[in-house]
């Protein structure tokens, strides 16, 4: 993987990203993967992967397949978000993968799905607009 804040965990510590606990699984150009076990406190009173995970997990995916070698010099902020639950995940781990649609100088477009692994489904899929930002 190219060098990045996600590689140095003292940028984000203490922040909601150390708090979901995921991992990069795959990073390439236009294409992310992040896995992450599933803890107590990421579920929902039903006992299923709360919906605010969902789509932190779709956002943060979204804006690193259109990231790939530049989040040294960028930060992607997040113009819009637009997520559509299909089904609960259950399973003890997630899956969230993530492509580049489309892109201009300063706007980048992203769509992915957020597995449930053990069941074999897809729980959520998610098309995100993301702004380059330069990094102060």
């Amino acid at each position: 993987m190219p060098p990045s804040f996600l590689n140095n965990p003292t940028l984000f510590e203490g922040t909601y990203l150390e708090f979901l606990g995921f991992k990069i699984s795959e990073w390439n150009q236009g294409y992310a993967t992040l896995e992450m076990p599933v803890r107590s406190d990421h579920k929902n009173t039903a006992g299923h992967l709360h919906g605010g995970v969902i789509a932190s997990l779709l956002d943060v995916a979204g804006a690193l397949s259109g990231s790939y070698g530049e989040t040294n010099n960028f930060l992607a902020v997040t113009v819009n978000l637009n997520c559509n639950y299909m089904a609960p995940h259950k399973a003890a781990e997630v899956l969230v993968k993530s492509e580049l649609v489309s892109a201009t100088n300063s706007l980048f477009f992203a769509q992915g799905s957020l597995l449930d692994p053990v069941n074999n489904r897809v729980c959520a899929i998610a098309s995100g607009t993301y702004k380059k930002k330069l990094r102060k």
